[in-house]
Formats: C-alpha cells, sequence, structure tokens
C-alpha cells in the first residue's frame, strides 16, 4: 500500500443483517443508483452547459471561473466531514447535500433563461452573475454530500472489491450515458440559432435533473451504517491527515495534476466550437462519447491492476501517458474530429486509472478501521483538489483575457497558434512535473515494476475485448464460453 494501511485490518463492514445476501442486494441498488446518476452529470455538462454560458456573454475569464467553480465549492467538503464525525452517520448528509444539488438544476436553467430574456436575448451581466451564482451552490451542495457517500461506502463495500466493484459500476454507467450525450447533442444542433435554443438547453438540464433525483431517491434502500461520533475539532481533525507524509506527497501529485487538466475543461469545448468549427454534436462525441468508450475495456482492467499489482506503477502509467495527449491537440486543426475523437478517448482512458487509484484511496482512507480511518483525508484530499483546480481555472481565465488577441504562424498557410496552444502545452509540461517530481516520493513496497503492470493491463484490456466480441457468438450457442475466462 502507498499508505500504512492494510486492507487485511480494515472492517469488512455489512449492512444490518449482515447476510451476504443483503450486501449483495445493496451493492445492486448502488450499482442502479449509478446508471441514474451518469445520465444526470452527461446532461448538465459539455456541449449544453458549455453554450448556455455564452449565449449568456460569458467572457474568457468567466469561463474560467466557470471551470475553478466545482474546485472552489469543494471546500463545503470541510464542515460536512466535521459533522460526519460529531454525529456518526453519513446517510442523511448525503441525502441533504445531494437532493439539494439535483433540485437545483431545475433553476440554473430557468432563473439565469428569465434575466436572459430581460435583457432582450443579448448580453446580461445579471444572468451570467446569476448563472455562475447557481452553478457554485450546486457544486457546493454536491460536495457536501460527496463526502458522505465516500464514507459510506467505504464502510458498506468489503475493501478487497473496491477496484472491481466501482470499476464495474462506473463501467455500466457509460451504456446509460451515452444516448444523453448524443442525443442532446443532436436535438441542439438541430434547433441552434433559433428562438428555443435556449429553451432547449434548459430542458435537457431538467431531464438531467429528474435522472439525478432518481439517482439519489435510489439509496432510501440501502441501509446506513452509523459510527460513534467523535467529539474531535476540525483542525485537529485535519492536521492528523496532514502527519501522513505518503498522503501530502501523493495528494501534490494529484494537485499538479487537477491543475494542468483544469486548463482542458470548459476552454477545450470553446476551442472546439471556435476554431476547430464542429457541430454540438461532434463536440458531444469528442468530449463525451470519446472518453466513455475508450473506458469501456480498461474500467476493470484499471480496478484490478490496482488491487493486484499496486498503486503506484498505475499512476506512472496514466500521468505519463497523458503528456503527449496534453500536446496533441496543438495540431488540431478546423475539422480535425478524428484527431480530437483520438485524442479525447485516449485522454479518458489514462485519466481513469488515476481517478480509481485516487477514489480507492479515499475508500481506504475512510474506511472504519476501530477509528483509524475517518473522514479527514477526503476533506483534505478534496481541499487541496479544490485549490489546485481553482488556481488552475482562474489562471486559464487570466491567459484567455490577456492573450485573446494573441496569435503566431510560423509557417505560412499552416495553423495559426493562439492562447488555446498556450493552455496545452503549458497543460502537457504540468502533467509530465505531476509524474517525474511526485511519484518517485509515493512508496509503496508490494507494488509491481512499472513494465509488469503494463503487461497486466495489455492482457486484461485483450480478455475485455476478447470476450466483448466474442459475446454475441455465445449467445447464439456458435462458441461455448472459456471455463477460466476473465477470472
Amino acid at each position: 500500500m502507498i499508505f500504512p494501511v492494510s486492507t487485511e485490518s480494515l472492517k469488512e463492514a455489512k449492512p444490518a443483517n449482515g447476510s451476504k445476501q443483503t450486501l449483495r442486494h445493496q451493492l445492486t441498488l448502488v450499482t442502479i443508483a449509478g446508471l441514474f446518476a451518469s445520465a444526470w452529470a452527461t446532461a448538465t455538462a459539455g456541449a449544453p452547459l458549455t453554450e448556455f454560458a455564452r449565449r449568456l456573454g460569458c467572457s474568457n475569464f468567466q469561463f474560467g471561473v466557470l471551470s475553478a467553480l466545482p474546485f472552489i465549492a469543494s471546500l463545503a467538503c470541510l464542515p460536512a466531514a466535521w459533522w460526519i464525525e460529531r454525529w456518526g452517520r453519513r446517510k442523511p448528509v448525503f441525502f441533504f447535500g445531494l437532493f439539494s444539488q439535483r433540485y437545483l438544476c431545475f433553476f440554473i436553467g430557468l432563473v439565469p433563461l428569465w434575466f436572459w430574456h430581460r435583457a432582450g436575448g443579448g448580453h446580461s451581466s445579471l444572468a451570467v452573475a446569476v448563472f455562475l451564482g447557481l452553478m457554485l451552490l450546486m457544486y457546493a451542495t454536491g460536495s457536501i454530500g460527496g463526502v458522505g457517500w465516500t464514507s459510506w461506502m467505504a464502510d458498506m463495500c468489503p475493501p478487497r472489491l473496491f477496484g472491481r466493484y466501482f470499476s464495474r459500476r462506473r463501467q455500466l454507467g457509460i451504456f446509460a450515458a451515452l444516448p444523453v450525450a448524443i442525443l442532446s447533442g443532436y436535438l441542439m444542433d438541430r434547433w441552434h440559432g433559433g428562438p428555443g435554443s435556449m429553451m432547449l438547453i434548459v430542458m435537457i438540464f431538467i431531464t438531467g435533473a429528474v435522472f439525478g433525483i432518481a439517482d439519489i431517491h435510489t439509496f432510501h434502500g440501502v441501509a446506513d451504517i452509523t459510527k460513534p461520533p467523535r467529539q474531535t475539532h476540525i483542525l485537529r481533525q485535519l492536521a492528523k491527515s496532514l502527519k501522513n507524509k505518503q498522503f501530502l506527497w501523493f495528494a501534490g501529485f494529484v494537485a499538479v495534476l487537477v491543475f494542468a487538466v483544469s486548463f482542458m475543461g470548459q476552454f477545450l469545448t470553446l476551442y472546439l466550437q471556435e476554431e476547430a468549427k464542429l457541430s454540438n454534436t461532434g463536440i458531444q462525441l469528442i468530449t463525451l462519447v470519446a472518453p466513455m468508450l475508450a473506458q469501456l475495456p480498461v474500467l476493470t482492467a484499471w480496478g484490478r491492476a490496482a488491487d493486484r499489482m499496486g498503486k503506484k506503477p498505475v499512476l506512472e502509467l496514466a500521468a505519463l501517458g497523458l503528456v503527449p495527449v496534453g500536446l496533441g491537440w496543438c495540431f488540431m486543426t478546423h475539422g480535425g474530429f478524428v484527431l480530437g475523437f483520438i485524442l479525447s478517448a485516449l485522454g479518458g482512458m489514462l485519466w481513469c486509472g488515476i481517478d480509481i487509484v485516487n477514489f480507492n484511496l479515499m475508500l481506504e482512507l475512510s474506511a472504519d478501521q476501530d477509528g483509524a480511518g475517518d473522514s479527514s483525508y477526503v476533506a483534505v484530499n478534496s481541499i487541496i483538489i479544490s485549490i489546485a483546480g481553482c488556481l488552475g481555472g482562474l489562471t486559464a481565465g487570466c491567459i484567455g483575457k490577456w492573450m485573446q488577441t494573441w496569435h503566431w504562424q510560423p509557417i505560412p498557410g499552416l495553423k495559426i497558434f493562439t492562447f488555446y496552444d498556450v493552455l496545452f502545452v503549458l497543460s502537457a509540461v504540468l502533467r509530465l512535473v505531476a509524474a517525474v517530481v511526485f511519484l518517485p516520493h509515493i512508496h509503496e513496497p508490494e507494488a509491481q515494476p512499472t513494465r509488469q503492470t503494463l503487461g497486466f493491463m495489455t492482457a486484461n484490456i485483450y480478455n475485455n475485448l476478447f470476450s466483448a466480441v466474442m459475446q454475441p457468438l455465445r449467445a447464439i450457442g456458435l462458441v461455448k464460453p472459456m471455463p477460466n475466462e476473465n477470472q
């Protein structure tokens, strides 16, 4: 393990009656909820969100602020973690935070749209301010509920299944998100520029809110696992995790990487709209569909590699692979759909490895170990990520504002470089810094060599693809299943 926490010492907490059947049933409910959650997240992100903000009149700097808002809002996890430790119950905090977040989606489109119409359908500073304020509130309530969910799931799911179960859950969620992404892009293209185009985006947000509320309602059937209340001061609670040097090296690695990747949020979608001149459907296919499809064959492979080969080699493979992906966006020109699709697919494939390791570590450190684990690690991790992402988004916004008119064409007749390319190069350099500066200081004695991990990943991905290709033949009885396949 990267931290001095043994999975064998973690309590494999069970629901109230302790039966395996009940545990299986409740994990199934969590998986079903993940389908609704994926549909919600897809409907409220990507081209609809960026196009709505652009039509309201957001400037480059305000787009930077929009990219930073999720990270700023993560600071709300501090009081949530403190309250969970003082109260010992996660489910009520989860319901309060995430029900509030999902119901806010009804107002995020309708209220700014009302101010936008009052301004005559043009630029409205008040509509932009209200929109950004509601987005901040939505992200903050999501952060509150997220702390409760992570700690709750850490005590419910057996630690030996962290990687496999949550990878599979995320994999199934992709199937729910794909049609939402494609359909929303198609509808936006069909009504693009029309009088009802803004209302269409609002309807996409409202539909997403319905899926999101269904997600949280599903958890009514999942039993709460209470913890003994801890009368601890919030500063002492945070100081405990800050004394763990290995945790800090890992948090530093994630912080630099998040700072680098936060450049790519809203500005990549803007780049595809303004420079590559892609349709909304094309943007949805690149920014949402491509990474989702790319994750399907690798999600379980990343989870198994993290469980069996170690977390550090997984981080090394993913972080170093993200460096050329960041640079690759500089070579995408007008109409370069294929290159954009490939880069986005590779980025999604690699980033999910880092995301799985980060999530699994937070689960392990949040698991109830006779008092050894608590929500402070989740809180500190969220705070560090929020600061990094906030600074990254604001930095990108400032660069976009200062270099808005800058352009450079080194070779006549070829691509003209703009501030977007500056963001892409800076992002790639920072990704390399995260890999070569922070990862060497993370110690995991049980980890296997990186090259061996790559071989393990390759074999797993091949097996997953082979199984997917052969599944139709097995269904009609032409091919018999292998007895040890996917074991």
